[in-house]
């Protein structure tokens, strides 16, 4: 915090010194000494005010930089605690996907019981055809429907998305809904907000320690501050870098 005694300037009691003032009978050269002394000390005066104002001002550049450093490591905070966040609600997203894999694989399930209790019934028609000559349009209808049901099948066990396969998978096209995805009626991953103006500059995709301590002595040195500032910059590039992360994945702009 800035000392306010460095802008509180000297002040000299004596503010003039003449010749008559001095004893009668001193030398030339005494007069002469002691008025430079004067002269002398009402200019250190000036000097010691000049120096004071320039401490306090540089005092309280300090502090405004100290604040302004503080913000950003907050914000930086802030930022690498949403993405967490999110990774979390992505994850339980992945979860949910898992369990609907089960109802798909047990939906498939009870198609393939069917296909093979149609089978069974095509079976049982072709050993009574030749007994049952009035039935065979009937028979032949159901052959045509149960080929259109084995199309069917075959189209959709060679392009659908099972959740219960291990091996990789992948759709064609993007996946697109209507507002936000939701687990269990709660919004996980909603719309893009929009308003962000995009940053400039070289983003710090590189190490970053967060925990960096700096040496700040008593009195601040140039090199303490460019320091401070150096370590500054570096911070603002990672959040330049977090926000064009997540401009890319789409989650602003």
């Amino acid at each position: 915090m800035a000392n306010n005694a460095l802008n509180t300037p000297v002040v000299l009691r004596a503010t003039s010194l003449v010749a008559s003032s001095l004893p009668a009978g001193s030398s030339p050269a005494y007069q002469q000494y002691i008025l430079s002394q004067a002269l002398d000390f009402t200019n250190v005066a000036k000097k010691a005010n000049e120096a004071g104002d320039g401490a306090y001002d540089a005092q309280v550049r300090n502090d405004a930089q100290d604040v302004q450093l503080l913000d950003h490591e907050i914000r930086l905070g802030d930022a690498e605690a949403q993405i967490q966040s999110l990774g979390t609600r992505l994850t339980s997203a992945e979860s949910a996907i898992v369990s609907l894999d089960g109802r798909v694989t047990a939906a498939e399930s009870d198609i393939e019981f069917l296909t093979n209790e149609l089978i069974a019934v095509h079976g049982d028609i072709a050993d009574l055809q030749t007994d049952v000559s009035s039935l065979q349009s009937d028979v032949s209808d159901q052959e045509s429907r149960l080929t259109q049901a084995e199309t069917d099948i075959d189209d959709i066990q060679d392009d659908y998305v099972s959740k219960a396969a291990t091996t990789a998978q992948s759709l064609a096209s993007s996946l697109g809904v209507a507002t936000s995805f939701s687990i269990d009626g709660v919004k996980v991953l909603g719309p893009r907000q929009t308003g962000w103006t995009p940053g400039t500059g070289t983003a710090n995709l590189g190490t970053f320690n967060a925990d960096q301590s700096f040496t700040v002595g008593a009195a601040y040195s140039q090199a303490e501050v460019q320091a401070i500032a150096n370590e500054l910059i570096a911070a603002r590039k990672r959040i330049l870098a977090l926000e064009q992360a997540m401009r890319t994945h789409g989650q602003i702009d």
